[in-house]
């Protein structure tokens, strides 16, 4: 089942069900106590810090537990209820356990109750609330640069990497952790590309995945503690990458991959001495999973990049009384009673329900299973379907229906959508899988190198000899780690339908022959915006006359119809052929489960962990009055029902999509059409629940779902629109015993029957289910329900619906149009995530995506040092030889004297009588360059290369015939006169109109580049010449200067010229000279 944000608040008492701050015996769970991340060394000699059994576990077949290995780690108190009822007390002031809240010990983060909700804690007395602020908060903050050269100084190579375990097996822990954190472990994801493509050298790719992978490995193996900047320095092998992993650090920090979630962010050391700043104001419209998430992780970069030297106000305004948004775990009040642990108290989850696996991505899995340590229950799939005669269907009837309904929905996406998937630099995967960098090095970027290859000349970048020893560059397609790409995905077209029956099982009609197909191309191609049911319901009547089909077997199609409106929130009627499924490809893996004790204890701990954010309940917006100029420093004005005006540096608006199609939230200046235009095409649908109390169970305790066929409108009909309106009422009732400790079923309404349900009264729609139950159990005593609720997601004013789904009429980039930031206003949401809509982890990513784009306007992007790999480090000593530096030199070099620039500086203000030869050895030869320099000059750069790649100068000449010919057929394909060709289509027609281009049209940029080769080789031999001359003068310079300044006499003038301050200030006087 989807992870949907099936629900929002029902119309059922108000006071008991909107309200921030619950009862005290409200349930609370708390984080447990982090763990010490040890060093490589650690983790080698058996150090148990790994949450994943599969990561710290790997010899004892751990993995093959079901549970996950993050939640295998969790102390024992915590598999108790006396665990969890101990580490979710309430605190209140001056209790004993709210000292440690305050002064956690060294090593641990605070434990801290998740659930003790908000009553006046969460709303700031009145005159803590912000009306107005001024002056305007710049547009960044100033921040020192990063000191790349001193990083290697800082930390120890292979610091972070286990030293007793094999590389291969280590490489293989990295891969799986990039795996687990939704990124491609062999290749760069589009953000990595778009920042190093111009400064990482192609080969070095695999350097620096090997970096990435190893700074995830450290996030995976212990969530529960963020990575700091020297563990991720410490996964680098030499410390000539240690650039490459400061970098990586950066981007993953800044991109929600590692250091989210409920966990303490260490404070940066301050920039700068002096007093604190005030921080930019920023407000968040919405305190479900997106703004929580949003605002949780804002603070956890704040503290990172700035520590106490900025501080941010982060205010979230959310309209009900309560946060969670749609999700809501509404407690139970008809029975005492309960099965729960101690702790834990029954609840009904009127919204989000099911996590749809921990596995391969979801970030949710260290949120739920290690920071917060929160009890779930694995589902099992559902095994019985009740016919309309209160009878089980036949499994083997019912499999085969399955298998039919599959086919259909598989030749209805010979019509989807085909996604077209960038390219990114892909590194070496045996090195990558062995744990291993590589050693070559040939200074080319990953762009000149994709440049060339799009041409089809890469063998001209490179040397043959290379070529033939294997070293080369590669590309890839992006994969998810979950499946496939929605691109490589065929359709079941290589079978005919007739063919593809008989192998389910089915029986053809007596006429029919097994070369009998579908023809579903006249029906999918009758209108551009063409919607799934429309195919898949003329697929069935096509069925029809290969197949006899039975009514049952109708009412069995119609059920998994039922089910795919309740993964979409609307009719299959309403979806668009093209793109309903857009997300396919990204699903996560592993059991689906449910929360024990309520879903909401997740946004709950999100809120009070580590520390509790500004969240100020029944704050309805009105009005949100921004700035589209992004490089302009006027406030966002946010505008409140009850009056209040909040002013803003930055607004994110993470309400859900319906809010924004009912434009319940005014905006000035109006949204751009662009976004206006997105919002109207994306749909937003509906599902709604009853939930149903007894005093016993009646049905089977073990099995967590049964399903429910439905009659149609017309008695035992054969067309499909007479099953339409019927088959999502109750199609599906979740056991729901093993959650809430009471004996409680959960039906859902699917489809129009969603719809409908908002028309009808409680009990109409009581005794509708109650009905269908007694149906099934029949020879059992069905009881009227002890409490019953009925959800109205429609009627919700801060929902307006469950969750987004592709309409007919969206285009594939509807969902990053909504998305897009303007100026200094930002959204987030599940309509906001392309790749995972309508579930709770994809309002989660949304809302770590909104952070980073807000985190990135204050800091701008990440600092890329120049060069970003320094050369290969050639050993040196102190011998009386000097060096050109490396990059200058077109030969071995001999021994080298020192840096020509000079060694880094010493710790400042060793007494010069008491510094050692090797101190003063460093200043005699700072000395003697200054003299070489001062009378030679620095060595003269290498010079730079002219292209040599001839498809640069042909894409030039033929760029905009190419765009032209791609545009003319676009607007041929898609019909509309404004259809424009992506760039990527061009480039990859460019490409191929070189390599299809004759001799005679490559002929002239093929000389040119001769002409460059040539040039290239004659202007190195000349620089080579007066290197090797200017490398000569500098041994003649240092014999002179050495004899007229012997060594002796040299240290002891400056020991009696700097007495007091030390050799340092000696040494940067020789430098001025």
């Amino acid at each position: 089942m989807d992870d949907a944000l099936h629900v929002q608040d029902p119309d059922a008492d108000e006071q008991d069900r909107d309200v921030l701050a619950e009862p005290a015996d409200s349930m609370e769970t708390a984080p447990v106590a982090a763990l010490p991340r040890p060093s490589g060394e650690d983790i080698a000699a058996g150090a148990d810090i790994a949450p994943r059994g599969k990561e710290g576990s790997q010899d004892s077949n751990a993995s093959d537990s079901k549970t996950s290995s993050l939640f295998s780690s969790i102390p024992s108190s915590l598999s108790s209820s006396t665990g969890v009822s101990e580490l979710s007390k309430e605190t209140g002031p001056g209790g004993s356990e709210g000292d440690g809240h305050d002064a956690p010990p060294s090593g641990s983060t605070p434990s801290t109750s998740v659930s003790s909700l908000l009553h006046s804690a969460c709303s700031p007395a009145p005159d803590a609330q912000l009306k107005q602020t001024a002056p305007a908060f710049p547009l960044s903050l100033e921040r020192e640069a990063t000191d790349y050269a001193a990083l290697s100084h800082r930390v120890k190579p292979r610091s972070s990497i286990p030293t007793r375990i094999p590389s291969a097996v280590y490489g293989q822990q990295c891969v799986e952790s990039a795996y687990i954190s939704r990124l491609n472990p062999y290749a760069l994801h589009k953000g990595e590309q778009e920042l190093l493509q111009d400064h990482l050298c192609h080969i070095h790719v695999t350097a620096y995945l090997n970096i990435r992978n190893g700074i995830l490995r450290l996030w995976s193996r212990n969530p529960m503690l963020s990575v700091t900047e020297d563990e991720a320095l410490g996964c680098a092998k030499d410390s000539r990458w240690m650039p490459l992993a400061s970098v990586a650090y950066n981007w993953l920090v800044r991109n929600g991959y590692i250091n989210f979630g409920c966990i303490d962010i260490p404070k940066c050391p301050s920039q700068k001495r002096g007093r604190r700043k005030d921080g930019p104001t920023i407000v968040i419209v919405g305190a479900g999973m997106a703004g929580l998430g949003c605002a949780r992780q804002l603070q956890g970069l704040f503290q990172h990049y700035y520590g106490d030297s900025v501080a941010p106000k982060l205010i979230l305004l959310e309209g009900r009384k309560r946060i969670g948004g749609r999700i809501y775990s509404h407690p139970l009040r008809s029975l005492e009673a309960n099965e729960l642990p101690q702790g834990l108290r029954p609840t009904a989850e009127m919204g989000a329900h099911i996590i749809v696996g921990f596995d391969h991505g979801n970030p949710l899995d260290p949120i739920i299973r290690a920071q917060l340590a929160l009890r779930y229950h694995l589902l099992r799939d559902i095994s019985t379907i009740y016919d309309t005669n209160g009878l089980p269907v036949d499994e083997m009837r019912d499999s085969m229906t399955e298998k039919l309904y599959n086919d259909i929905l598989d030749r209805s996406g010979a019509y989807r959508h085909k996604s077209v998937v960038t390219p990114t630099a892909e590194g070496d995967r045996e090195l990558i899988d062995s744990g291993r960098d590589t050693s070559a090095d040939d200074g080319i970027t990953i762009r000149e190198y994709e440049d060339a290859a799009a041409s089809g000349i890469t063998g001209t970048l490179l040397p043959a000899a290379r070529l033939r020893r294997g070293v080369g560059h590669k590309t890839t397609d992006i994969k998810p780690a979950a499946g496939p790409a929605l691109s490589e995905l065929q359709p079941t077209k290589e079978h005919s339908a007739a063919t593809t029956c008989q192998a389910m099982g089915w029986k053809l009609r007596q006429d029919v022959s097994p070369a009998d197909s579908l023809s579903l191309d006249e029906i999918a191609n009758a209108s551009s915006t063409q919607n799934l049911g429309a195919v898949m319901d003329d697929a069935i009547n096509q069925y029809q006359r290969l197949l006899d089909l039975t009514p049952q077997d109708m009412r069995l199609l119609n059920w998994h119809f039922a089910n795919l409106e309740y993964a979409n929130a609307a009719s299959v009627g309403k979806l668009s052929l093209s793109g309903w499924d857009q997300d396919m490809g990204n699903e996560f893996e592993g059991e689906h489960a449910q929360v024990v004790g309520g879903y909401q204890q997740l946004p709950r701990g999100l809120w009070s962990l580590p520390s509790k954010l500004d969240v100020r309940t029944k704050k309805i917006v009105s009005k949100i009055w921004y700035n589209a100029d992004s490089t302009s420093n006027e406030k966002t004005r946010v505008e409140c029902e009850d009056g209040e005006t909040i002013y803003a540096d930055k607004v994110i608006f993470t309400a859900p999509l319906g809010v924004l199609k009912g434009s319940s939230v005014a905006f000035n200046p109006p949204l751009p059409e662009w976004k206006a235009n997105a919002i109207k095409r994306l749909g937003f649908g509906l599902l709604n629940k009853v939930i149903l109390v007894f005093k016993e169970p009646f049905w089977d305790m073990q099995r967590d779902m049964f399903g429910l066929l439905r009659e149609p409108t017309v008695e035992n009909s054969m067309s499909q629109d007479d099953y339409r309106a019927n088959r999502g009422q109750f199609y599906l009732f979740w056991n729901c015993m093993a959650t809430c400790g009471l004996p409680m079923l959960i039906a859902l309404m699917a489809g129009e029957s969603a719809h409908e349900a908002e028309k009808l009264s409680d009990q109409e729609i009581i005794n509708g289910v109650t009905a269908q139950l007694r149906n099934i159990f029949k020879d059992k005593t069905v009881p009227d329900p002890l409490e019953t609720i009925v959800t109205r997601w429609g009627q919700d004013r801060f929902a307006q619906g469950s969750y987004s789904y592709v309409a007919a009429e969206a285009l594939p980039g509807d969902y990053d149009a909504m998305a897009k930031s303007i100026g200094n206003l930002y959204f987030a949401g599940e309509a906001t995530c392309g790749t995972h809509p309508a579930t709770v982890h994809g309002a989660f990513l949304s809302g770590l995506r909104a952070a980073s784009e807000v985190i990135d306007s204050f800091l701008g992007p990440i600092d890329i040092p120049s060069p970003l790999v320094p050369a290969k480090n050639r050993a040196s000593n102190n011998a009386s030889m000097p060096t050109t530096p490396t990059s200058a030199s077109p030969q071995k070099k001999r021994k080298a004297v020192s840096d020509p620039n000079g060694p880094a500086d010493e710790s400042p203000s060793a007494p010069l009588a008491h510094a050692s030869e090797d101190v003063l050895r460093k200043a005699y030869d700072d000395a003697m360059w200054a003299a070489i320099i001062s009378e030679l000059g620095p060595a003269e750069p290498r010079p730079r290369k002219l292209a040599l790649n001839p498809f640069l100068l042909y894409q030039k000449d033929y760029w905009y015939i190419c765009k032209t010919e791609c545009d003319n057929a676009k607007i041929k394909a898609t019909g509309k006169e404004n259809a424009k060709a992506p760039r990527d289509e061009i480039r990859q027609a460019l490409g191929q109109m070189w390599r299809d281009a004759s001799d005679e049209i490559k002929k002239p940029y093929l000389d040119q580049m001769e002409v460059h080769r040539k040039t290239n080789e004659e202007d190195f031999a000349k620089w080579k010449d007066r290197i090797v001359e200017w490398e000569r003068r500098t041994y003649e310079i240092k014999d002179k200067w050495c004899a007229e300044n012997p060594f002796e006499i040299f240290a002891q003038n400056m020991r009696d010229n700097f007495p007091a301050n030390g050799i340092q200030d000696g040494r940067q006087k020789v430098r001025r000279l």
